[in-house]
């Protein structure tokens, strides 16, 4: 089995959140503009109660990492988010727009992991038919 329409929208995020971190380090500017951090976050929230909202079924740990690499995606994205947030939240007044938005970045991919390890455990109804 693969990865359900819930983990595929939050690895898509991931994606997502990883190029701007990414284009971050390498170039040293931001990716997007400032606007960009919010809506990026704004989004992965709302991921996360979508997957709320539509897994309605119950509780699969086998899911949580089928494939496998969808675990290792999930666990680098949620702790590797978290980091760069904090990073971000502790240096707060020191940042370049670059470092401030690779903070913005780490919280989005913090929530969209958190929605692909809840999509993983929780199924939905058409798949538990």
């Amino acid at each position: 089995m693969g990865p359900s329409r819930l983990q595929w929208a939050s690895l898509f995020v991931i994606f997502v959140n990883a190029l701007v971190v990414v284009f971050g380090f390498v170039t040293g500017s931001p990716l997007l503009p400032r606007a960009a951090n919010v809506v990026l976050v704004v989004l992965s929230v709302v991921l996360m109660l979508i997957t709320r909202v539509m897994a309605q079924g119950g509780y699969s740990f086998a899911g949580l990492v089928r494939p496998a690499w969808a675990g290792v995606v999930a666990a680098v994205a949620f702790f590797g988010g978290a980091v760069l947030f904090a990073i971000a939240v502790l240096a707060e007044g020191s940042l370049t727009p670059a470092a401030n938005q690779r903070g913005g970045a780490g919280l989005a991919l913090f929530f969209a992991a958190g929605a692909l390890i809840y999509a993983g455990i929780r199924r939905t109804d058409e798949e538990t038919v």
